[in-house]
């Protein structure tokens, strides 16, 4: 059977198109080779911020898609992304592994009403977009807001007509799994289609996060959105909650990108404040607040090569450095 797209490349709302490569159907590994589409990425970023001078990252990456079927119909979506990573700022592991995403999708059901996803995958709240391995430098809310983007664990997903939605329960350790102080994550989102030129969603989040050793109960609500008009995108989330029952949180976040015709431009600036104050506090007391802007770009030089720079400022007065940031990748299929 001829497998459709995976999930990762569905989504319209990312960065530029990553084209990914094919196996030939024939020979005897043809069962494994059917329908799986793969990549190799390496790339190179360099950072710089106002008192730290520059430091360097190199990535390695494998991307490996395929669609599991049988003669009469689709299975499920395997979807693995792996990358070695060195890092030299200060007080980080030079070289570190990680399995950015490790998992099955089986489709319980034809049309994919109802499907059960196991291993690491993104966790589903608000715009927490895939992106591919090993990482670009536009990002969004997620990994501040809740700790973390991936996570171990299984999810019941599906895709309807008028709706689509994902409600996950995780382990609550971020990329390694660990179990230390019992952390646990049960996250949940429900929305309309994302193809639609307007798409929403609602969300919630609820755990004991586990991340430098230290677990954090959060708990989050939020809204998001997503508009797209050909060339351009407009993205925003929202999000309330509370931290260890004693800090009351407030994020917003907007995304404004502009993509050539011929897709091998992207322009954007994104907006984010992230607001919080003792539980306590009357309410007559101000907020802490952080909040950024970030202006930025990928160009697709050819085939094989993109070129990416970002640059960010704070607005508020907390006396964050100003960065900049600018990544070359190399795509091999």
């Amino acid at each position: 059977m001829e497998a459709s797209h995976t999930e990762a490349e569905k989504e319209p709302f990312g960065d530029l198109e990553v084209p990914l490569g094919t196996v030939g159907p024939d020979g005897r590994w043809s069962f494994l080779t059917d329908n799986l589409r793969w990549a190799v990425d390496l790339a190179g970023r360099v950072n710089t911020t106002e008192n730290s001078g520059y430091t360097n990252q190199e990535f390695f990456g494998i991307d490996l898609h395929k669609v599991v079927s049988t003669k009469k119909r689709d299975l499920g979506t395997l979807l693995i992304q792996f990358y070695g990573k060195y890092d030299s700022s200060p007080n980080k592991t030079k070289w570190a592994y990680q399995t950015r995403l490790a998992y099955f999708n089986y489709h319980v059901t034809k049309r994919r009403g109802v499907n059960v996803k196991l291993g690491h995958f993104f966790i589903p709240y608000g715009l927490n977009i895939p992106s591919r391995t090993p990482g670009t430098l536009r990002q969004f809310d997620t990994g501040p807001n809740l700790g973390h983007k991936i996570d171990w664990g299984t999810s019941l997903n599906g895709v309807a007509s008028h709706f689509e939605y994902e409600i996950a329960l995780t382990r609550g350790s971020g990329f390694e799994y660990e179990s230390q102080d019992s952390p646990y994550i049960a996250s949940g989102r429900v929305g309309t289609p994302n193809h639609l030129p307007l798409a929403m969603g609602v969300s919630g989040f609820y755990g004991k996060v586990l991340k430098n050793g230290k677990t954090t109960e959060r708990s989050r609500l939020g809204v998001d959105w997503r508009w797209t008009g050909g060339v351009i995108d407009v993205l925003g989330e929202i999000s309330i909650g509370r931290d260890s029952h004693t800090k009351d949180i407030v994020n917003g976040f907007i995304d404004l990108s502009w993509r050539s015709p011929a897709e091998t431009l992207l322009l954007y600036t994104q907006g984010n404040i992230m607001m919080k104050r003792d539980s306590s506090a009357p309410s007559n007391v101000p907020w802490d607040k952080v909040s950024y802007l970030t202006v930025g770009s990928q160009l697709a030089l050819a085939t094989h090569y993109w070129i990416s720079a970002d640059y960010r400022h704070e607005l508020t007065s907390t006396n964050k450095p100003d960065r900049i940031r600018i990544q070359l990748r190399y795509r091999f299929f």
